[in-house]
């Protein structure tokens, strides 16, 4: 009986939690963004949703506590989603860098059929996170290919840090580095898409921008 008492008010509990939770939703369509990262991104992204005055309600960062390679991250997007089926996007947002499992993961995520016209997104950077963060600064179409068995997110760290001199990959001292540099990065970003579409390489590259503007779209 004890047992059944206790499922019973969680079980209260969980729904009078959602109910809530829809009661503070504006009418606006549910994203969820996963990222690869543990910490740098999600700073990023909760530091966007402010910047933008956006409702935390409907932009739903995944909080993991721990970074994951892109295959794991999709399936941890996927549990995330199933656990509220009530949203409209979902983003993953993953690197190329070294990842072995990088082009797999961007095929999987086209093959994925979510409910009700739901979609679901590869969000990707190449080499990583890191070069949308250089964009804010300058445009670049160097590319970057360290040695086998060093990072090529380590050679952008090292051009970012030209402009961000304390950065430190999962702190949050670089955010107010970014304050009214959003623009220049999506165009920069921009400038980069068209200058591949003939460079025969997509080395380096980031979709970031993408998100960013959707994000911004939502802007009331």
């Amino acid at each position: 009986m004890g047992t059944d008492n206790l499922f019973h008010k969680r079980k209260a509990r969980k729904a009078e939690m959602h109910r809530r939770r829809i009661a503070t939703l504006s009418p606006l369509p549910r994203v969820l963004i996963v990222c690869e990262g543990g910490k740098t991104e999600p700073h990023y992204f909760r530091w966007l949703i402010n910047y933008f005055g956006l409702n935390r309600a409907n932009v739903v960062i995944g909080d993991k506590k721990n970074g994951l390679d892109p295959k794991r991250l999709v399936d941890y997007a996927l549990e995330e989603y199933n656990k509220e089926r009530d949203f409209d996007h979902v983003y993953c947002v993953f690197d190329r860098d070294k990842h072995a499992t990088y082009d797999a993961t961007v095929d999987k995520i086209r093959s994925v059929r979510l409910r009700k016209g739901a979609t679901i997104h590869a969000t990707t950077s190449i080499p990583c996170f890191e070069f949308w963060l250089l964009l804010h600064f300058t445009y670049t179409t160097r590319q970057y290919d360290a040695p086998i068995n060093e990072s090529n997110c380590e050679l952008v760290v090292s051009d970012l840090r030209k402009h961000i001199p304390d950065y430190d990959k999962g702190s949050q001292n670089f955010l107010i580095y970014l304050v009214d540099k959003t623009e220049e990065a999506i165009s920069n970003a921009k400038q980069l898409g068209k200058f591949h579409e003939s460079s025969g390489t997509d080395n380096p590259s980031t979709k970031i921008y993408v998100l960013v503007e959707y994000l911004k779209s939502l802007k009331r």
